[in-house]
């Protein structure tokens, strides 16, 4: 991690082809379809629940309904609830990376000074969080090639359901200028 006062390095050919995108508020083709395969995902996963209920459905329909036990009552309250919560975590992403794909406005931005924000409790998992402004992403989100300064001021790109990381620049940087936004933030 570098400190502040280190001179920033201008974008890499990679960041600065998903900044030049994001700039006018749409995703670079690669985060397009990152966000639309994990939504497609999500849809398709509901299948599994839709498939279960469907034979489910048939069986009944057919009268091969098996003798009524209390295992099998219990069995088929755990399959109904399984089912609920399946159905309940996909649709919950589904609606949350579709609209980001297909929608008219995916892109929000933020700029700030970035901050290091140490967790609250014993996580190994999420030592701490990068935070500019009102956005926090965690440190094994941040692009590889960009040089994470504390202290110093940076413009963050993101999904506007998803909150997905899209790209980020030091605004300190020789090529600052090129990467501010040329689309107003929508509510």
């Amino acid at each position: 991690m570098s400190h502040a006062n280190t001179s920033p390095e201008p974008a890499s050919p990679e960041m600065a082809a998903k900044l030049a995108v994001n700039r006018t508020g749409r995703l670079a083709p690669s985060q397009r379809r990152m966000v639309m395969i994990a939504g497609v995902v999500a849809a398709a996963l509901l299948l599994c629940p839709l498939a279960m209920v469907i034979q489910l459905v048939g069986l009944i329909a057919t009268s091969n309904v098996p003798a009524v036990t209390t295992v099998g009552v219990v069995f088929t309250v755990l399959g109904v609830v399984f089912l609920l919560l399946f159905a309940g975590l996909i649709y919950v992403n589904a609606r949350m990376f579709l609209p980001d794909a297909l929608g008219p406005n995916p892109v929000r931005y933020v700029r700030g000074v970035l901050e290091i924000r140490l967790t609250d409790k014993d996580r190994p998992e999420l030592p701490f969080s990068y935070v500019v402004g009102d956005y926090s992403f965690a440190p094994y989100v941040a692009p590889p090639d960009v040089s994470m300064r504390p202290g110093a001021p940076y413009i963050v790109y993101y999904a506007a359901r998803s909150r997905v990381l899209l790209s980020v620049a030091a605004l300190d940087a020789p090529d600052a200028a090129q990467w501010e936004p040329q689309f107003e933030n929508a509510g």
